[in-house]
């Protein structure tokens, strides 16, 4: 399992200036989207950010929260490392959680507020990655990752994708035929489409999932997303709410 953190945390922090609406459960209908395409749900991912209020924390404040929510997922705080830039925008706290069914990153940070580097804001920034027990374990899992980010604001920002496969390669049209049907399925609206060899993304949004982000004058709240990748012979599917934020 591969974890993208910074590039995650600065695109959710720029689309989160669009919309805050309390979390939801966006699970069920992103499960019916990807059992539409044919492939089963394997592993999920939720990435989660939370501004914490008032001042900067210090590094042993940073790690007690992310010790705490360490412990909130059942995991075991052994050590934490510390890191600055050169710059000294910002610095964190991050621990790590490996298992054989679980990936996960929880980070407190100080960063830099706007152009005045002596400002600092503070986040907790949640980023897992895990394999999928049953359609339970994903609701679950968002369940507890929006109790622990609500003790912190009571707009926590969280985005939650899936991803599945289905084995060899589509014939020609088939990846346009799976994603609108996914489409269709949870009564979504296709707005953008992005194609390119072996490369198919749509985004769009339906009323069926509660949060959404306006971009470019559009609410959008899905995005799909299918790939073939040569050296595993698996056409992947990757469908996340509101956007996708991991590799693919």
């Amino acid at each position: 399992m591969k974890l993208v953190f910074v590039s995650i945390f600065i695109l959710l922090l720029s689309f989160s200036m669009t919309r805050s609406v309390p979390a939801a459960q966006s699970g069920e209908p992103l499960v019916r989207a990807m059992t539409a395409t044919g492939a089963k749900t394997e592993e999920f991912c939720i990435n989660a950010w939370v501004k914490l209020p008032n001042a900067q924390r210090n590094d042993e404040q940073l790690a007690e929260i992310v010790q705490q929510v360490v412990e909130d997922l059942g995991g075991s705080f052994l050590d934490y490392q510390v890191t600055r830039q050169d710059n000294d925008n910002q610095h964190s706290v991050q621990a790590e959680i490996i298992s054989p069914t679980l990936h996960a990153l929880i980070t407190g940070k100080n960063v830099s507020s706007g152009f005045n580097i002596s400002e600092k804001e503070c986040y907790l920034v949640i980023t897992l990655e895990e394999k999928v027990e049953d359609e339970l374990s994903i609701r679950r899992r968002q369940e507890e990752i929006q109790e622990i980010t609500k003790k912190i604001s009571n707009y926590p920002h969280i985005n939650t994708c899936l991803i599945g496969w289905l084995n060899g390669t589509l014939r020609d049209g088939e990846e346009q035929d799976l994603l609108q049907k996914a489409f269709r399925v949870i009564d979504a609206k296709i707005i953008d489409k992005l194609e390119a060899e072996r490369f198919i993304s749509y985004t769009g949004f339906t009323s069926r999932i509660i949060e959404w982000l306006q971009v470019g004058g559009e609410k959008i709240n899905l995005n799909m997303a299918m790939r073939y990748r040569q050296y595993d012979n698996r056409t992947y599917v990757i469908i996340g709410s509101p956007i996708i934020t991991r590799e693919y």
